[in-house]
């Protein structure tokens, strides 16, 4: 059976709709409702097909739908309804399709014309529908190098492929993704936040900061204080609005399982647990697993990455943290100083010569986190290895009063 759901206010055209959908061939049912937030509970509950809206040549109207299509994930197909003398060349038509509308209905809708509608969405390429994957990075603690897992990660994929990558730091108290990169942000996720209500792609692609491998970054709040303006809602419009802007986006949750962590899990693709083999941080991620279980976050939209790891007395071998958490280990990142010299010169160790040691390691992690999350493999370009360039600085030249990421969390 073909589901539609219509958004309008006249009588009349729900009249015209039903009397169209019933003399269609096949099964045929259409809802109705009358505003754009009743349509976004009843597309959570029953997946329409199609959705048909009546277009009330209100330009703000249109606003409205493209703030709902990137932060609801709306890829159902969406036919905007016009009236018989609509001018085609009218600049809203223009503006609705730029958002996304994929065909138009004009009045008095008929059978013939809704079949011919369904014929030509069905023909052409879903590229409205398409939106970005989502990797989340989390721990239930600080210092076992979850940023720095992170950062690497979004850096190879921002150097290697031709994807637009994002790096959201959602570390929203002690974000040092800025600081681990050299860069200075002259927006902020709080400015961002302060946005929400008229929030899109093309915005948030504009209040990013660039880094030298292409990466978009969207950093952290400067002070505590201003990360109190982002909270769950506001978290999942903003990532909402990221997939629908790039085509990967990368956050670095904050060690904490609040609400907000429960919103960036929610919007997820795919969760990296990043965690080490000392004995209370390994209990910890046990209740972490626990929670992504109940989240229905399972084992195929994970991966355990062992970061940090090194043997001494009492320390748990890879194999016995597999078994302590019945979960298998994705990867091993040893304890390596080059790390915190990395994070000291603000160029991450993934950019380093050479493959091997903990660069290497890096990038293998980082690619089979790509295959896991899945990424587009086609998009994939050759690995270059950048040189350190000229500007580098030496350690210990940093600019006074710059962040610095704690060592403990620094160090691989």
């Amino acid at each position: 059976m073909t589901q539609f759901l219509a958004v309008v206010q006249s009588d009349s055209l729900e009249v015209e709709l039903e009397a169209a959908a019933s003399a269609l061939d096949g099964d045929a049912s259409v809802d109705f409702c009358s505003d754009l937030s009743s349509a976004i509970h009843h597309m959570r509950h029953d997946a329409p097909n199609l959705l048909l809206v009546e277009l009330s040549g209100s330009r703000e109207s249109l606003h409205a739908w493209q703030h709902a299509i990137e932060v609801h994930e709306i890829t159902c197909p969406i036919i905007g309804i016009l009236d018989d003398d609509a001018d085609p060349s009218d600049g809203v038509l223009v503006e609705a399709v730029r958002i996304g509308f994929r065909d138009f209905l004009r009045r008095p809708a008929s059978a013939g014309e809704l079949a011919g509608v369904i014929r030509r969405v069905v023909k052409s390429r879903p590229e409205s529908g398409r939106r970005g994957k989502l990797l989340a990075v989390a721990s239930t603690k600080g210092g076992v190098g979850k940023s720095t897992i992170a950062i690497n990660t979004a850096v190879h994929w921002a150097a290697t492929t031709n994807q637009r990558v994002l790096l959201v730091d959602a570390s929203l108290q002690l974000g040092v993704a800025a600081s681990l990169l050299d860069l200075t942000p002259d927006m902020t996720i709080a400015d961002v936040a302060a946005m929400r209500d008229r929030l899109d792609a093309t915005m948030l692609r504009e209040v990013t900061t660039r880094h030298e491998s292409g990466l978009h970054v969207l950093a952290a709040p400067p002070t505590p204080a201003d990360a109190s303006e982002v909270d769950d809602t506001c978290m999942s419009i903003i990532l909402g609005v990221a997939k629908a802007a790039f085509d990967v986006v990368i956050v670095d949750s904050f060690p904490l399982l609040d609400a907000t962590t429960l919103a960036i899990f929610d919007r997820a693709d795919h969760v990296a647990v990043v965690t080490e083999n000392v004995v209370p941080t390994l209990t910890g991620t046990a209740a972490m697993l626990k929670t992504l279980d109940q989240l229905d976050v399972r084992r195929d939209r994970r991966s355990l990455i062992l970061n940090r790891f090194q043997r001494c007395a009492g320390s748990l071998s890879a194999a016995e943290v597999a078994e302590q958490l019945g979960e298998p280990v994705a990867a091993i990142i040893k304890y390596d100083r080059r790390v915190l010299e990395a994070a000291n010169l603000g160029r991450p160790v993934i950019l380093t010569r050479g493959w091997w040691g903990v660069g290497g390691a890096m990038r293998k992690l980082a690619d089979e986190l790509r295959k896991r999350t899945g990424t587009d493999a086609s998009a994939v370009r050759p690995t270059v290895v950048q040189p350190n360039s000229p500007g580098t600085r030496s350690p210990g030249t940093r600019s006074p009063g710059t962040k610095e990421e704690p060592a403990s969390s620094a160090a691989g």
